[in-house]
């Protein structure tokens, strides 16, 4: 039985969740230097703050949709004997 369109799209988005955060914090990373950046290390703050953790944190928080499809298929294939895929000469 197939789930209803909204459902389906509320499972696509908290997919999409993790990958985006990871991306938003590689890309933060990366443009997040110069002057300002400076001025910050400058304060002696903690390697904490800043848009990276934080998005690096969102990541592994809205990771758990990610776990349960990867548990589920793993309990999907437990029942399967495993195939051999025939060699064409």
């Amino acid at each position: 039985m197939r789930k209803p369109v909204s459902l389906r799209t509320a499972d696509f988005l908290s997919l999409a969740a993790a990958p985006t955060f990871a991306l938003m914090a590689v890309v933060t990373g990366i443009v997040d230097t110069g002057a300002r950046q400076m001025w910050c290390s400058a304060m002696h703050t903690s390697q904490l703050t800043g848009m990276v953790p934080m998005y690096a944190l969102m990541s592994i928080f809205h990771f758990t949709p990610w776990l349960r499809l990867i548990f589920q298929q793993a309990k999907k294939r437990r029942g399967r004997p495993h195939q051999v895929a025939a060699c064409r000469a």
